[in-house]
């Protein structure tokens, strides 16, 4: 889908590319297939990974039109259709992908680093011997997770949108995509707080003359701040709300409590 992205019609040769081998199937006439592959190097932008599900669609109502006596008549509503679903792969694949695999496969990595005892990615001046195959296995469980999703979808897509070509809904309720959504935010809200308490206990360790209060506060800030953006989303409110209240709280506790931001942590 991104070979040969370009500015003025998006994903359009790779759309193309893909269709091809289904066009040559269903259109042996030559140029009835070069008709095929012009009408698909219009526009096309959509999640690279959620294209799947156009590309099945269309291809069914190819299928159909190649068969048809009124090749015209069926092709009418595709352009329209394709459009849509695009539109709407595009805004659930985004948040899928970019907006929620994409950060977690840092996280698993630092995870799975941590649980085999490699903690440079917080002490950058460890010089104690790690395995290489724990240095390979933290970014390859982050890949892995987030191929295995990637993979799955492009499939399924391709299957489902083969099934009910035409329909401009085609794909749209095979998947209660909100509660996915849902549980990936939760999912890396929940390794975000474990970095974190991770982190904060390491660093006491290191300076454990640090008081369990202290400690304590120290890692509430982090917490807290993560907490707040959750309940902001929550409500509805923009990600530049919660920044504002964490920068109101900023200046509060390092201008007026006199509290030492570098002291606090350093």
């Amino acid at each position: 889908m991104q070979a040969g992205w370009n500015y003025e019609r998006f994903q359009n040769l790779g759309f193309a590319y893909c269709l091809q081998p289904a066009l040559e199937k269903f259109y042996p006439d030559p140029e009835k297939r070069k008709a095929a592959l012009l009408r698909h190097l219009g526009l096309v932008n959509t999640q690279p990974y959620m294209a799947s599900f156009v590309a099945g669609n269309v291809a069914a109502v190819e299928e159909r039109a190649a068969a048809s006596p009124d090749a015209e008549a069926a092709l009418k509503s595709m352009p329209g259709v394709k459009q849509a679903l695009a539109t709407s792969f595009a805004s659930i694949g985004d948040r899928i992908f970019w907006g929620r695999l994409k950060p977690m496969t840092v996280q698993l990595c630092v995870l799975v680093w941590s649980a085999g005892g490699f903690f440079g990615w917080l002490f950058t001046g460890l010089d104690s011997p790690v395995s290489v195959a724990l240095l390979f296995a933290g970014p390859g469980a982050g890949i892995a997770v987030y191929s295995a999703f990637a993979v799955y979808w492009r499939w399924r897509g391709l299957k489902v949108g083969y099934a009910c070509g035409g329909a401009s809904s085609c794909g749209l309720d095979c998947a209660d995509w909100s509660r996915l959504i849902r549980r990936l935010s939760a999912a890396g809200f929940a390794m975000s707080l474990a970095i974190a308490a991770l982190a904060f206990g390491l660093l006491w360790r290191a300076n454990s003359g640090a008081a369990p209060a202290d400690l304590a506060f120290r890692l509430g800030l982090p917490v807290a701040v993560m907490a707040l953006h959750r309940v902001s989303r929550a409500y509805g409110r923009s990600v530049f709300f919660a920044a504002g209240l964490v920068l109101a709280g900023s200046l509060l506790l390092f201008s007026v409590l006199s509290f030492s931001p570098f002291k606090l942590y350093l």
